[in-house]
């Protein structure tokens, strides 16, 4: 395994910036945010569903706003689409809101970061080789990695959206990553919602059907992430590349 980087200090997080708090605050703000739209789910659900385009435009519009400036988590909004659209209206549609949400909030991380995290990183030789284990000059691997940090269902969105901008990671891998990685997890969302939206209790053959499926699609989501997780582990493990005159 590599070394453990080293603690920030407080000298180091005042040479963050504006980058220091607002990963602080990226690590608890959006799940607030979810909880709340969560609570709107039976009532704003239906108006959306029964106002068709407009209702997928102000979704598309909204979500992607709030995902962009990390007001709402992932599941939240494919919650709310599933339940409002369908899974497969839902799913897709979730899919576009929030590839545009991450593409907004890596123009904001680039921006409020700067290049202060980018040589912060330089400078710690421990950070540098870490970042070049995970994020190297090997041609897929920063797309493999983008990914595979996307896929967990617990991986806090937004907090990633910041640190890979941040790191100025390529558009191109951030955005390709991001829609592949995020792919299982928002199915499962939306496959869950759509099919609690629809859950009547008449015929109970009909409805262990649905609960069934429900919990098929978590669990291989969760899987999924366990797999993932492990390689990251395995990939920053992995001997890169040492940082000159380091």
């Amino acid at each position: 395994m590599p070394a453990a980087t080293p603690p920030i200090t407080p000298g180091t997080f005042r040479r963050l910036g504006a980058a220091g708090p607002v990963a602080i605050v990226l690590s608890f703000w959006p799940p607030l945010g979810g909880l709340l739209l969560l609570t709107t789910l039976t009532t704003l659900g239906p108006w959306l569903r029964e106002h068709a385009a407009l209702g997928l435009l102000i979704y598309f519009l909204g979500a992607s706003l709030l995902v962009g400036f990390s007001f709402l988590p992932t599941f939240s909004c494919a919650i709310l689409a599933g339940w409002a659209f369908g899974f497969t209206i839902g799913w897709s549609i979730t899919m576009v809101t929030l590839t545009v949400g991450s593409l907004i909030a890596y123009a904001l991380g680039r921006w409020i970061a700067r290049d202060r995290v980018v040589a912060l990183i330089a400078e710690k030789p421990r950070w540098n080789a870490v970042n070049r284990a995970l994020l190297g000059e090997k041609s897929g691997r920063t797309l493999l990695v983008v990914t595979l940090l996307r896929i967990p269902p617990a991986s806090p969105f937004a907090l990633a959206n910041f640190v890979l901008a941040a790191a100025r990671v390529p558009l191109w891998d951030y955005t390709l990553g991001t829609f592949i990685g995020i792919a299982p997890r928002t199915a499962a969302a939306a496959f869950a919602a759509a099919g609690l939206e629809q859950l009547r209790f008449k015929n109970v053959s009909e409805n262990w059907t649905v609960v069934a499926g429900i919990i098929a699609t978590v669990v291989v989501c969760v899987v999924l992430g366990m797999l993932a997780n492990r390689a990251l582990r395995a990939i920053s493990a992995a001997p890169g590349p040492s940082p000159s005159g380091r």
